[in-house]
């Protein structure tokens, strides 16, 4: 039996002007401990880097996974299709293949696909997608907290299980 810590987290990026002239990227996360307890994170996509959806949806994972500091076991929950089927199905080929896709193209974002791949090495981790905006309440808080980082605000709030 494992004395690790379980977490659920749920992730989520948003991008105002995707793919625009302009555009602006957040990531907000909602990770729940054992005992209940709510820590709810968000930020900006920094300014140097590219501000699209993509990015911000990895970031939102890669940024949930460094706050918890022991090895646990967590559950991630995306509502991006594209980033649970690179983790379940895609990721360990790209690694073969010198980070380049089935199509030969190099993959983007390599800097966050190589940390979640060091964070996958300290916890044991399973991503699941979840359908957006479908009454997940968790999803919907994380949704909130990635457009809050699109107008470069953070987010760091502990909230206690009694308190919700």
């Amino acid at each position: 039996m494992s004395n690790k810590r379980t977490y659920t987290i749920y992730t989520d990026g948003a991008c105002l002007g995707n793919g625009g002239p302009h555009p602006r990227a957040g990531w907000g996360a909602v990770l729940r401990n054992p005992e209940g307890d709510v820590l709810e994170l968000a930020g900006p996509v920094p300014e140097e880097q590219p501000q699209t959806n993509g990015r911000a949806e990895l970031l939102a994972i890669v940024e949930a996974l460094k706050a918890i500091r022991n090895p646990a076991i967590i559950e991630v929950f995306t509502d991006s299709e594209y980033i649970a089927n690179v983790f379940n199905k895609w990721l360990d080929g790209w690694i073969e293949r010198g980070w380049r896709k089935a199509d030969k193209k190099p993959v983007a974002h390599i800097d966050l696909w190589e940390e979640l791949v060091r964070l996958r090495g300290v916890h044991q981790l399973t991503v699941a997608w979840v359908k957006a905006h479908n009454g997940i309440e968790d999803n919907e808080r994380a949704d909130r907290l990635a457009n809050t980082g699109c107008y470069k605000k953070r987010v760091r709030s502990r909230i206690p299980a009694t308190a919700e």
